[in-house]
C-alpha cells in the first residue's frame, strides 16, 4: 500500500555498554546502521573492533572451510529448505552461546583438514598410477627396457614414434642405410581400423648424427617415456596396478572414514557459522560509526512505526546515552521498506525481483497483485487444475510451517490457482472438457451453468476481454504517474505527458467502439475527446525545445508514440493464447485418454488413465510455468514501465538474520 515513512537517528552511547545495546538493537531488527566516515583519530579507538572483527572472519573462513569439504559427504544438512519449511532446529542466544567454542570447532576443522590432506593424496596417487598405466599399456609388447628411450646407455640410444603405416615403412627404409647401428621394432596397433602404431628404434650412440639425418624428412611424433620408470613396460605395469589398486582401497577406506564424522562436524560447523555472523554484524554495526576512547557515536535508519519499540529498549541506558530522532533532511535518502495488506504481501516478492521502488515513491505492489492473480487465473484457466494445485499447495503449508520468500510464493501460487477455479467455472473448464468427455462424470453436467465464456468456441469475445483488462491496466499505469506528478508538484508534466495520454488514449477507443456500435456512446463526443488529446500532445511534448518549429515538430512526432501504446495493449492478448492452451492441450489429452480406452478393450481402459494422469500433469506443469511467467513480464514489461521508479535501496535492518538454525528469542 506504501512505503514505510523512514526516521533517523543519532545516537551517543557509553562502550561499557555499547556491546549489550546493538545486541539489542538486533534482536529488535529495525535498525539499519549508516557507515560513517573514520579519520586517523579514530584508529587506536577502532583497533579493538577491528582487531575483533577480523578474528571473526577468520573463524568464519574455517568452518565455512570445513562445510564446503564436507558438503558432498554429508547426508543432514541445516538451511536451505529446512529453513523454509520451518524444519531447521530451534536455539535461543543463550544455547546457541553454550554450544560454541572455538577451540571445539578448531580441532574438528583440524580433523576434517587432515582428512582433506589424505583424500587428496590418494587421488593423487591414484591419478598419477592411472596416468602412468595408459601411457605404458600401448608399449606393453616392448621387449626392451624403458631406460633406453629415457636415458640410454653409454653406447645405446633409443627412441619411440607414433607414425601411420605408411610412413612406418618410410622410416624403416630410411634406417636401413645405418645397417647394424639400428635395431628397428615395429608395436601393433590399438585396433584394426586404426592406422596409427608405435615404432621402437634402438641405435648406436656412435650413429647418433647419422640417425637423426635418416628421420629429418619423415613425419613423425615422438613418444616420451618418464624416466623413472627402468623396467620393461610389462614390468611396471605390473608394478602400477598394484600402486593403483592400493591407491583407489586408501582412497576408498579415507572417504568412509570421511563419511563417519561428515554430518556431525558439518551441522556443528553450520551452527558455529550463524553465530560469529550474527556476532560479525554487530562489530560491523559498532565500526560503522565513530568511535573515542569512552564513546561510541552512531547513526542509523529506522521506520517510523518502530520508533515506540526502539524507545523502550533505548530507556534502559538513558543514563549512558544520548540520542536524537528526527525526519530526513534534504539531500537525504533513507532505504524504501515496502508495507502492504495480507492479500498484497507476497506480491512484495515480485516487485523487489523487478527492483525497490524509490524511497518517497510509488509501491506498486497493491496495484498490482489483483491484476496479476487475475492474469494468472486467466493464463492457467482449467477449475480442475486450480483445485489440485492449490489443494496440494494448502496442505503443505498447513502442515509445514513455511516462512520467508517460500512462503511468499506458495500463496502467490495458491491465490493465482483460486482464481484459475473462477476463470475455469466461467469457461467450463474442468481438466480440459473432462465433463462432457467422459461419460461417467456426467452428474457434474450442471456445473456448466456457471459458463459465460467460451474461449475454444468464441475466441474473440475472450480476446475482447483480454484487451480490456490490459488497457484497463495500462490506463491505472498512466493515472499513477499522473497522481505521481502532481503529488510531486509537477503539474504541467502531469497534465501533459498523462493527461494529455489519457484522454487520447480513451477517446480513440471509445470512437472506435462507437463506430462499430459496440457501445452506445457518442462517436461525435468520442472523436473529439481523441482529437483535444491529440491537440494536447502536440502542444506539449516538445516544450523542451527551443525554437517553434522544434516544439512543433517534436509534438506532432510524439503521436507516433501511440504505436507503443498499441504494442503494449497487443501484449495483453497472450492472456487469450495461453488460456486457450490450456483448454486445447486438455482436450487433446482427453481425446487420447478416449481412444485408447475405446480401440483396446480391457487394458485400454488402464493406458486411458494412464495417459489422462501423465497427460494432465504434464499440462500443469506446462501452464503453470507458462502463467507465473507471462502475467509476471505484462507487470514488469507494459505496467511498471509507465510509472514506477526503481532505484531506491533495500531496508536491511540489523537482525539476527541466520542461514542455518532459527533463533527463538
Amino acid at each position: 500500500m506504501a512505503i514505510v515513512k523512514m526516521r533517523k537517528a543519532r545516537m551517543v552511547i557509553h562502550k561499557s555498554v555499547a556491546d549489550e545495546f546493538i545486541d539489542g538493537v538486533q534482536k529488535l531488527g529495525c535498525c539499519q546502521f549508516i557507515p560513517d566516515g573514520h579519520g586517523e583519530a579514530d584508529d587506536k579507538a577502532l583497533a579493538s573492533l577491528r582487531a575483533k572483527l577480523r578474528k571473526l572472519d577468520d573463524l568464519l573462513s574455517e568452518v565455512r572451510f570445513a562445510m564446503r569439504f564436507l558438503d558432498s559427504f554429508a547426508d543432514k544438512k541445516l538451511g536451505g529448505a529446512a529453513m523454509s519449511f520451518g524444519d531447521a532446529p530451534k536455539y535461543s542466544m543463550a544455547e546457541l552461546a553454550s554450544m560454541i567454542s572455538e577451540q571445539k570447532a578448531a580441532e574438528k576443522v583440524e580433523v576434517v583438514r587432515q582428512l582433506e590432506k589424505k583424500l587428496s593424496d590418494a587421488k593423487s596417487s591414484s591419478s598419477k598410477a592411472s596416468g602412468l598405466v595408459a601411457q605404458l599399456l600401448p608399449l606393453k609388447p616392448l621387449p626392451y627396457s624403458l631406460d633406453f628411450y629415457s636415458k640410454g646407455t653409454e653406447t645405446v640410444r633409443g627412441a619411440l614414434f607414433s607414425v601411420s603405416g605408411e610412413n612406418a615403412k618410410n622410416l624403416k627404409a630410411s634406417l636401413a642405410s645405418l645397417g647394424d647401428l639400428t635395431e628397428f621394432f615395429e608395436l601393433p596397433p590399438q585396433s584394426e581400423k586404426d592406422d596409427v602404431r608405435i615404432v621402437s628404434v634402438i641405435y648406436s650412440k656412435e650413429a647418433e648424427e647419422k640417425f637423426q639425418s635418416a628421420i629429418g624428412g619423415l613425419q613423425l611424433t615422438r613418444v616420451d617415456v618418464p624416466p623413472q620408470l627402468p623396467r620393461t613396460a610389462a614390468e611396471e605395469l605390473g608394478s602400477l596396478q598394484k600402486e593403483l589398486t592400493e591407491a583407489k582401497e586408501l582412497e576408498s577406506n579415507v572417504t568412509t572414514e570421511i563419511g563417519s564424522i561428515a554430518n556431525p562436524v558439518y551441522e556443528y560447523c553450520q551452527i558455529c557459522a550463524d553465530y560469529w555472523n550474527l556476532e560479525k554484524m554487530r562489530v560491523e554495526s559498532l565500526i560503522s560509526g565513530d568511535q573515542t576512547e569512552t564513546m561510541t557515536l552512531l547513526s542509523f535508519w529506522l521506520p517510523a512505526k518502530s520508533v515506540d519499540r526502539f524507545k523502550q529498549l533505548a530507556d534502559k541506558y538513558s543514563s549512558l546515552m544520548e540520542i536524537d530522532i528526527s525526519d530526513p533532511k534534504d539531500g537525504e535518502t533513507p532505504p524504501s521498506l515496502l508495507y502492504n495488506n495480507s492479500f498484497s504481501v507476497p506480491i512484495e516478492t515480485l516487485t523487489e525481483m523487478y527492483g525497490t521502488p524509490t524511497y518517497g515513491g510509488f509501491d506498486p505492489t497493491a496495484v498490482m497483485a489483483p491484476f496479476f492473480y487475475a492474469f494468472f487465473g486467466i493464463c492457467f484457466g482449467d477449475a480442475g487444475y486450480g483445485l489440485l494445485v492449490a489443494g496440494i499447495l494448502i496442505a503443505i503449508m498447513m502442515k509445514k510451517h513455511v516462512t520467508g520468500t517460500l512462503r511468499n510464493f506458495l500463496q502467490i501460487l495458491i491465490i493465482g490457482n483460486l482464481c484459475a477455479v473462477a476463470f475455469g467455472a466461467v469457461t467450463f473448464s474442468w481438466f480440459g472438457d473432462s465433463i462432457a468427455a467422459f461419460g461417467f462424470l456426467s452428474p457434474l453436467l450442471p456445473l456448466g451453468k456457471l459458463q459465460i465464456l467460451d474461449p475454444m468456441g468464441d475466441p474473440m469475445t475472450m480476446l475482447g476481454v483480454s484487451l480490456a483488462l490490459g488497457f484497463l491496466q495500462i490506463m491505472v499505469g498512466l493515472l499513477i504517474a499522473l497522481k505521481e506528478n502532481v503529488r510531486q508538484g509537477n503539474l504541467l508534466a502531469a497534465f501533459a505527458d498523462q493527461g494529455g495520454w489519457i484522454i487520447f488514449l480513451c477517446g480513440l477507443v471509445a470512437f472506435g467502439l462507437a463506430s462499430s456500435e459496440m457501445v452506445p456512446l457518442p462517436v461525435n463526443v468520442c472523436g473529439g475527446a481523441a482529437i483535444l488529446g491529440a491537440l494536447i500532445l502536440v502542444f506539449t511534448q516538445g516544450r523542451e525545445k527551443e525554437s517553434i518549429i522544434g516544439k512543433a515538430f517534436s509534438g506532432i512526432l510524439s503521436l507516433y508514440n501511440v504505436t507503443s501504446y498499441l504494442g503494449d495493449l497487443l501484449s495483453y492478448s497472450r492472456l487469450l493464447a495461453l488460456g486457450l492452451g490450456s483448454a486445447a492441450i486438455g482436450m487433446v489429452i482427453n481425446m487420447l485418454a478416449n481412444l485408447v480406452s475405446e480401440s483396446l478393450p480391457g487394458v485400454g481402459a488402464v493406458i486411458g488413465i494412464v495417459i489422462f494422469v501423465c497427460g494432465h500433469l504434464f499440462s500443469i506443469a506446462v501452464n503453470l510455468l507458462g502463467a507465473f511467467v507471462h502475467s509476471l513480464r505484462l507487470q514488469y514489461v507494459e505496467f511498471f514501465s509507465k510509472f514506477l521508479e526503481a532505484s531506491g535501496e533495500e531496508f536491511t535492518p540489523l537482525a539476527r538474520s541466520t542461514q542455518f538454525v532459527k533463533v527463538t528469542d
